[in-house]
């Protein structure tokens, strides 16, 4: 299931072309047409991109020929969420593809960009009429570099609409320069930053629901601070709705508006970002991590865990900092 280098739905004669390490392979077919929706600047024309190149390295791939995942459970349905190593940023320029989260799915359409950070459970199986780019980005080379520390998708502002695609281009091509990394600038890395730091919604268009928004956005966001302050206390969505002087209704309510997902859900979404930031960046034991985030105990913490990103705290501990997991199961 690792991501192909070339696409195997390519002809033939194209699909066996081998290019030296340091020659340039086309990763974007032209676009067929610009994409329907809000005004933007156009999606980026056909380049020749450097060859990704396999390891832990950097690496810019054509979105179709990136598969990811764990098993198949029928034909029907997408293959099952798997935890990567990488940040993952998506680009299409035609067409549209589905991420598809532990309980949700995603549609990215061509001109916007999604950004899933390293740690995070997903699964992608692009349909063979889209087009565009996935880079690959090693947590080592991130540095300081503030790139967000949960899934965003959203059109580029406008201001970063022009800059974006070159930083990636440019990114792959110090890349393939030097595959150990010193190639990939801070500037770069920046500047995707920055452009992922601005994703929008819409642009250009008018929203009916702006004025609900307005209220919703604030209301979402205090009570994610207030679930965060104490998760230990378990207190049940009607307690923290009545603290923020709402009903359970207009809370759920907000939560939907803003985020697209209910309260319940969203506390369940924060439970698990705070118990991998627990595992990634400390050495606590889990079952004070489980005790901590108000879980009713290690087994609930752990069947949790492993429903979620498909390993147990344990396995995505060790994959985090590099090390053999234990033996699972």
């Amino acid at each position: 299931m690792d991501p192909a280098a070339t696409d195997p739905r390519l002809p033939q004669a194209e699909a066996t072309a081998t290019p030296a390490d340091d020659k340039p392979v086309s990763v974007l077919a032209p676009v067929i047409a610009a994409p329907s929706g809000p005004a933007e600047a156009a999606p980026p024309r056909a380049r020749m991109l450097p060859r990704g190149r396999p390891g832990d390295g950097l690496r810019l791939l054509p979105l179709s020929g990136f598969h990811w995942g764990g098993p198949v459970r029928s034909r029907q349905t997408p293959p099952s969420p798997r935890v990567r190593g990488d940040h993952v940023l998506i680009r299409p320029v035609a067409g549209a593809v589905s991420i598809e989260f532990p309980r949700q799915a995603h549609v990215l359409t061509a001109g916007r960009i999604a950004f899933i950070p390293a740690g995070t459970a997903f699964s992608l199986k692009p349909p063979p009429d889209v087009q565009g780019q996935v880079l690959l980005i090693p947590p080592a080379w991130v540095g300081a570099q503030p790139l967000p520390k949960a899934f965003r998708s959203g059109w580029p502002a406008s201001e970063d609409a022009a800059l974006i695609d070159p930083a990636i281009l440019a990114l792959a091509e110090g890349a393939a320069r030097d595959p150990g990394g010193n190639g990939a600038t801070p500037y770069q890395l920046g500047l995707i930053a920055v452009a992922l730091s601005r994703l929008e919604d819409r642009q250009g268009h008018a929203d009916p629901r702006r004025d609900s928004l307005a209220g919703a956005r604030p209301l979402t966001e205090r009570f994610l601070a207030l679930a965060g302050c104490d998760m230990a206390a378990n207190r049940t969505i009607a307690e923290m709705a009545r603290a923020l002087g709402c009903s359970l209704a207009q809370l759920d309510r907000a939560c939907r508006q803003s985020r697209g997902r209910s309260a319940l859900e969203l506390l369940y979404d924060l439970r698990l970002q705070l118990a991998t930031e627990a595992l990634r960046g400390s050495t606590r034991p889990i079952p004070e991590i489980a005790e901590a985030l108000g879980y009713a105990g290690l087994g609930h913490f752990m069947r949790a865990f492993l429903a979620a990103t498909g390993r147990t705290p344990e396995g995505y501990r060790a994959l985090m900092r590099g090390a053999p997991p234990a033996q699972e199961g």
